[in-house]
């Protein structure tokens, strides 16, 4: 009777503890499934609140800009069909504007051909026809072919050497008629560039029409400048070399640019102007403040060699003062064989098309090699603007200031880019 009851206990037991065990595993299924219905309210919650999220816009001012690059700048500088050229003429000739026509999709984006006439508030004027075969052998070669035509009525000349006076201001009248056939080759990742451009340079030199300033034929002789009288026609060529160390910015590029150009002058007129123009240069880019401002730091020289017995026409020497180096002296102030020169600038960002610029200039110029150094030193300082677009400025407005007054300067150039022929 006893061992009965002892069964009967152990079974209640055993129907109790399966209960208990049924109870637990519905309340843990019931929070499973609750907190599963809370993690497909807050997926589906976030899901719905996505759809509405719009992306985060610029502040209002760089909006403005940036409908400005696009529906103006990228128009006029980055055209595809007929459009306005603004400038085209080499610095000193007063505002240019003329008709303008280019095609950047020729044989499947590979041809570009740009064909522009332009005239200045100096009767200075002048165009060019080209074709550039770009992105070739997979983005390792360019060819490029080009002619052109340039007056340019009224240059200043004020005599050779760092010590000539303000007061023998003169200018002539200098008309170029160019043809060129070039091939740049593109190696490790576009950093490195090199080539070489065979030309043609027919040359004229005759009194300038600016009023009220006496022609350079009327104070100069063939004697102190050689090539007035007698001008040459040439054969050119030149080999290029462009190392690009530098990397996209915010606003401007950072690192180092170097290039060097080394041009050969034949002459075929027989007046004795055989050299070879020799050009160096090396930009730095210094960013601060992730980019905002940025410090910049550019030193060029450029030498002319002339063979034994032989001169440098005046009109092809190298030239100091202007927009592009001496920003507070007059465009063409010095002429010689050889110059050097220097600027920095502090550039602070208004927005990636805009920005503000505090600069220094100095440089001298020298009758021969030997002379290189810091005699005759000259310098200047000032202010200025620049648009632009895609890290290099395509237009600008400087303000320089020299013991030679103040000169005001509106350009459609990058003063740091890359070095650009007149010949």
């Amino acid at each position: 009777m006893r061992i009965q009851r002892l069964i009967q206990f152990a079974m209640l037991l055993m129907a109790s503890s399966i209960a208990l065990s049924a109870s637990a595993l519905a309340q843990d299924a019931g929070v499973t499934n609750d907190s599963a219905s809370r993690a497909q309210a807050v997926a589906a919650a976030e899901e719905e609140k996505a759809k509405h999220l719009k992306p985060q816009e610029p502040p209002r001012g760089e909006r403005k800009f940036d409908h400005i690059e696009k529906g103006i700048i990228d128009r006029l500088f980055n055209s595809n069909g007929p459009s306005l050229k603004f400038g085209g003429l080499p610095t000193g000739g007063g505002f240019s504007l003329g008709p303008q026509y280019t095609r950047q999709d020729l044989l499947a984006d590979h041809l570009t051909w740009n064909t522009y006439f332009v005239g200045s508030t100096r009767k200075w004027y002048g165009g060019e026809s080209s074709l550039d075969l770009h992105d070739l052998a997979n983005g390792h070669l360019e060819l490029r072919t080009d002619g052109g035509y340039q007056n340019a009525a009224s240059v200043w000349y004020f005599g050779e050497g760092p010590n000539s006076s303000k007061s023998n201001k003169t200018d002539f009248d200098r008309e170029f008629t160019t043809t060129h056939f070039s091939a740049l080759g593109h190696f490790f990742d576009q950093k490195l560039a090199v080539g070489y451009t065979l030309g043609g340079l027919l040359v004229h030199v005759g009194p300038g029409d600016l009023s009220g300033t006496p022609t350079t034929q009327q104070l100069f002789t063939e004697a102190d400048t050689p090539g007035l009288t007698e001008q040459s026609n040439f054969i050119t060529g030149t080999t290029t070399i462009q190392l690009d160390l530098s990397r996209a910015g915010f606003s401007n590029p950072e690192g180092l640019q170097l290039e060097a150009d080394d041009s050969q002058f034949f002459d075929r007129s027989g007046h004795q102007a055989n050299f070879h123009l020799l050009e160096t240069q090396a930009t730095y880019y210094l960013p601060l403040t992730n980019g905002i401002r940025t410090l910049v730091f550019r030193v060029r020289n450029e030498t002319a060699f002339p063979e034994d017995h032989q001169v440098v026409p005046f009109y092809l020497q190298p030239t100091l003062g202007g927009p592009d180096d001496l920003r507070g002296y007059d465009r063409y102030r010095f002429y010689a064989n050889g110059n050097s020169a220097a600027t920095a600038e502090y550039r602070w960002s208004i927005s990636q098309t805009l920005e503000m610029a505090i600069f220094g200039d100095g440089g001298n110029v020298y009758e021969r090699p030997g002379l290189i150094g810091f005699r005759d030193l000259r310098g200047d300082g000032g202010i200025g603007f620049r648009i632009k677009n895609k890290q290099a400025s395509v237009m600008r407005f400087d303000v320089g200031f020299s013991p030679e007054g103040v000169r005001v300067w509106f350009v459609f150039n990058d003063i740091f880019g890359k070095f650009s022929r007149i010949f």
